[in-house]
């Protein structure tokens, strides 16, 4: 189960307490992840911390163009700290990370960047013309390691935008426009850490999961958000071009 920090906040120690608590929060969520087989053990605190931050870097450098940070926790082994900071820029955000990096003096045990997502909807606004917008849905990236671990991180995801749903205003998800961005991000992700994905969970059976993402849209059965009536159409938003995410 996870431990708790002095603020009474949970820290998820593991895939397995991320996931359930996030079905404990009705949000259906797929994961995927890898393992480093590092000895923190032998690595001091900067060069541990030092780990932490290229992690994060490599992870927004292979999705930059798919997710935006929002905010992002850090707790330190044991979690005797916990630092929290909201509202990111992400034109920023890494000099931000490197800032708390430098003025701790523990080792990093878990660091989770809570994420927006970059997708396309169709609309009954523009049914022609699929929309690009940012979204607030469940998504985040947690990276485990420091004493006592040996290092994994994880990238999870709401299954909204991958299934059959109406999501609020009437948006209709299109798989088959955003699940070859996801796969071509978690390739990069893999070539840019050196690393092969090895865990793929998700915590719900309606998910079909596989390496790089969804493999069909989700039935309508699954369980989702039911849509909202008498808004105004979304706006696409300004976003950096999904160019980027070519190798």
């Amino acid at each position: 189960m996870a431990k708790q920090t002095t603020t009474g906040t949970d820290v998820y120690t593991d895939l397995d307490d991320f996931l359930s608590a996030s079905l404990a929060r009705n949000e259906i969520v797929g994961s995927w992840g890898f393992g480093s087989k590092l000895d923190f053990t032998k690595m001091g605190r900067e060069e541990t911390n030092v780990w932490f931050f290229e992690q994060v870097f490599n992870f927004l450098r292979s999705f930059f163009g798919l997710i935006m940070p929002d905010s992002l926790e850090v707790i330190t082994y044991n979690a005797t700290k916990q630092i929290n900071k909201e509202n990111l820029d992400q034109m920023t955000f890494l000099d931000e990370l490197m800032l708390i990096m430098k003025n701790l003096d523990q080792p990093i045990w878990v660091l989770r960047l809570n994420l927006s997502i970059v997708g396309f909807l169709r609309t009954d606004w523009s049914p022609d013309r699929p929309l690009r917008v940012r979204l607030q849905e469940p998504a985040s990236f947690i990276v485990w390691g420091g004493p006592d671990e040996t290092g994994f991180q994880s990238f999870s995801i709401s299954y909204k935008l991958f299934s059959s749903q109406l999501i609020e205003s009437e948006g209709v998800a299109l798989w088959s426009m955003n699940q070859p961005l996801l796969e071509k991000a978690m390739r990069k992700w893999e070539k840019q850490s050196g690393r092969r994905i090895e865990v793929v969970k998700g915590n719900s059976n309606d998910l079909p999961l596989y390496s790089y993402g969804f493999s069909e849209p989700t039935p309508r059965q699954a369980k989702g958000v039911a849509p909202k009536k008498d808004q105004p159409p979304p706006k696409e938003d300004f976003i950096p071009d999904l160019g980027d995410l070519s190798f």
